[in-house]
């Protein structure tokens, strides 16, 4: 008898949309790029860098954000993720240099991020026998999503209130979809 029922794609379903929030933090950046390069002297590498070190601490950090929520389980882990985007959207709206690259590489990606998508693949893997594969795609499609989705919202939300309150603004975006 197979473990998999309506619960299960309905967790898949709530692990997608967590991820499809939490991973749209990094477009932030890259959707205000021009206007962050203007501010730190025309060098647009700089938001660009602090857009890649947030992937890359998301990679890193999610090796060992899976063996800590294996033993202190996935809810703490994501919640703790959830925070850390925060914290790391607001120390960078501040705009400084060293703010985006820590805000971005150590706070989004190392302990934000990865706290949430290695934890939630380790999560959903549990809840699927038969379909795995096909509900790990789905839930991993948040990353997709989000990058679909966001940078429009982000676009319209800059123009109208600048790139700092939009950071500002998605982190209490974040926090209050992922935390619940």
């Amino acid at each position: 008898m197979s473990i998999e029922n309506r619960a299960s794609w309905t967790v898949a379903t709530v692990a997608l949309c967590t991820l499809a929030v939490s991973f749209g933090s990094p477009y932030v950046s890259i959707v205000a790029l021009k206007s962050i390069a203007a501010e730190v002297g025309g060098q647009r590498a700089i938001p660009a860098l602090a857009n890649s070190l947030a992937w890359f601490g998301a990679a890193i950090g999610g090796i060992a954000m899976g063996a800590i929520a294996e033993r202190i389980g996935v809810r703490w882990t994501v919640v703790f993720g959830g925070i850390m985007i925060c914290a790391g959207l607001v120390l960078s709206s501040f705009g400084e240099i060293w703010q985006l690259y820590v805000g971005h590489g150590l706070f989004i990606g190392l302990l934000g991020n990865a706290g949430i998508n290695a934890p939630l693949m380790i999560y959903i893997s549990k809840w699927f026998d038969r379909r795995r594969g096909a509900a790990l795609a789905m839930v991993s499609s948040g990353q997709y999503v989000a990058g679909a989705v966001w940078p429009p919202i982000f676009e319209r939300m800059m123009a109208s209130m600048g790139w700092r309150k939009t950071m500002l603004v998605y982190g209490l975006i974040v926090v209050s979809v992922v935390v619940p």
